[in-house]
């Protein structure tokens, strides 16, 4: 029986609603961790009778268990961050995994206790096929800039060039584990109602971070599948929500202490529109045209510095950060309103 006053060093959260017989493969991974001292808690978010009972079926110290109404991966997360002990805290979807070092890889990156730690991770494709994650390349890059760590107070240049690339990562809630002091002091939660939740929540983080490090080695596999209800997968009017989070996500950072740098600016920007743009092309074509009703809309509310043009320098410094960058600014730019364009009459 596990000692109820002792504080593990870190809490994983993990959320379940349809998994099913993939939520043990996921559990499994977490408790065949070599670090042994953190917990599990486990949110069932109104699941499906078969994934209860293979939550149902763990027996274990380390795993406190929540169940609740379904009401969405946000107010899941919410629910247990409200409850967890750790020091530190990080999520994990119930069909995706940890290799067995990754607690430990994570913690020994917390050795200087930093407001977060960022994880490159695998992807698995329906196939078998192993490959990198999306993001691997930012990893790379803070690698060989010897960014690997590194704090505000080591001077503004560097850290804002570490931001840069950290503002490139995949929106990722796995390949991040977070000072739970961090996130109370700066009241970080994930947009309850909303799908894409995570861009928000990566931003919000990037807004307010003093200090990171980065792991050398991979800690996180998702999963890709077939015939899956992955959102990644739909084409349903849930892509909405992409515009109502890049919109969110966009009048959040206008407020940040980043905002005029002009490239981290950019940069958020080039985020949200790259994930709308995906949306929209993604989207079943009878919801089409309102979705671009819905993001020019969006784009004639943002802030105006948001599509002031970058210099070309700048413009050459994003463009340069990711292959997705310049055709998501201009994809903003391609979907302005007609009176906000340069050449309106």
């Amino acid at each position: 029986m596990a000692d109820p006053a002792h504080t593990p060093r870190l809490s994983c959260i993990v959320t379940a609603f349809n998994e099913g017989e993939l939520a043990t493969v996921s559990i499994r991974s977490l408790l065949a961790q070599s670090f042994e001292d953190f917990e599990i808690l486990l949110v069932d978010d109104g699941a499906s009778e078969r994934t209860r009972e293979v939550l149902n079926g763990f027996d274990d110290p380390r795993i406190r268990y929540f169940r609740q109404a379904n009401d969405g991966l946000s107010s899941a997360r919410n629910r247990a961050l409200s409850h967890a002990r750790g020091d530190y805290l990080c999520f994990l979807d119930a069909d995706d995994t940890r290799p067995s070092w990754a607690f430990s890889e994570m913690m020994r990156a917390a050795e200087h206790r930093p407001d977060c730690v960022f994880s490159p991770g695998l992807l698995r494709e329906p196939s078998g096929q192993i490959a990198a994650f999306y993001d691997q390349d930012q990893f790379d890059a803070l690698a060989m800039a010897e960014l690997g760590t590194c704090a505000q107070e080591e001077g503004k240049a560097r850290f804002a060039g570490a931001l840069h690339r950290l503002a490139c990562l995949e929106p990722q809630s796995a390949n991040k584990m977070i000072r739970r002091d961090f996130l109370e002091r700066h009241g970080l939660r994930f947009p309850s109602g909303l799908f894409f939740e995570d861009l928000l929540f990566h931003t919000a983080l990037l807004m307010n971070l003093d200090s990171y490090a980065v792991t050398r080695l991979p800690c996180f596999t998702y999963y890709r599948r077939h015939g899956s209800r992955q959102l990644t997968r739909s084409s349903s009017p849930t892509r909405f929500d992409a515009i109502s989070t890049a919109t969110s996500t966009l009048e959040l950072f206008s407020h940040s202490r980043h905002f005029q740098d002009a490239q981290m600016r950019a940069l958020v920007l080039a985020a949200t529109c790259k994930l709308v743009s995906w949306c929209e092309a993604s989207i079943a074509l009878e919801y089409r045209a309102g979705f671009q009703q819905a993001l020019q809309a969006m784009l004639a509310r943002i802030h105006p510095q948001y599509l002031q043009p970058l210099t070309a320098d700048q413009e050459t410094a994003v463009a340069g950060f990711a292959p997705w960058v310049a055709p998501a600014l201009a994809y903003a730019c391609d979907m302005r309103p007609a009176a906000m364009r340069p050449d309106h009459i």
